[in-house]
């Protein structure tokens, strides 16, 4: 089988919708979740429902928010990166005019995120303020974007695809800090919502033997399909 830049953009357009779901299965969810909730509000009268709908509603905004740049922006931007890293001539002519456009979406939108989240939710605010080091996820992301635009000036082909990789890890590293050690936002927390101890340790042994076969699978998959690809005559 000749790898062509047909089929590894295939394979990674594969990889970000798998990833993708994450979000549309999750805001599904969720909408169910908003039901309940509303109907109990309705049933019962008993504000703690029509609280609780409206913090959720909030947060399914952002999910969706972040399905949609995730799936229509945000993994553009990661396969055009990889298109640049991968494939030579018009294809990766093309993939590189589309950066500085896609990566000016997908940080414009993470910006406006961080700073609604802040001035919205005092809480938030207030923790990101008492504790300083919380910023060090934020100073990655801009680091990267600074190594993203760098990159793209000098026509580089290598570092664009790790630089968003970057990013995309700060801005859930930013999400989970935001909220750490609560699950749903100062009322349960993470120990408070853990399972049994049993599952746990099921859990941990499992993820003991399935992690490093991850790894190991991702390893060789970019062993095999490392540097460029070039043009054959069944390309098309």
């Amino acid at each position: 089988m000749d790898v062509t830049a047909l089929l590894l953009s295939r394979i990674q357009f594969a990889f970000t919708i798998t990833f993708h779901i994450i979000f549309p299965s999750f805001t599904i969810g969720l909408a169910a979740w908003l039901a309940v909730l509303e109907a109990l509000g309705l049933k019962t009268g008993r504000p703690v429902f029509r609280v609780l709908f409206k913090f959720w509603l909030k947060i399914f905004g952002v999910a969706f928010g972040l399905g949609v740049v995730s799936g229509v922006v945000g993994y553009a931007l990661l396969g055009a990166c990889w298109l640049v890293k991968k494939c030579h001539a018009e294809v990766r002519d093309v993939a590189h005019r589309q950066i500085p456009v896609l990566a000016g979406d997908v940080l414009a939108f993470l910006v406006l995120v961080f700073v609604y989240a802040l001035a919205e939710h005092l809480p938030i605010l207030h923790r990101w303020i008492d504790r300083p080091y919380l910023f060090v996820f934020p100073t990655i992301g801009a680091v990267a974007a600074i190594v993203l635009a760098l990159s793209i000036l000098h026509h580089n082909d290598h570092w664009p695809f790790y630089a968003v990789a970057v990013i995309f890890v700060s801005a859930f590293g930013t999400l989970a800090l935001s909220f750490w050690p609560y699950i749903i936002p100062f009322v349960i927390t993470i120990d408070e919502a853990a399972a049994p101890q049993s599952s746990l340790i099921f859990m941990f042994w499992g993820g003991v033997v399935v992690f490093p076969l991850m790894l190991l699978y991702t390893l060789i998959s970019y062993s095999v399909f490392r540097g460029k690809v070039g043009s054959t005559a069944g390309h098309y």
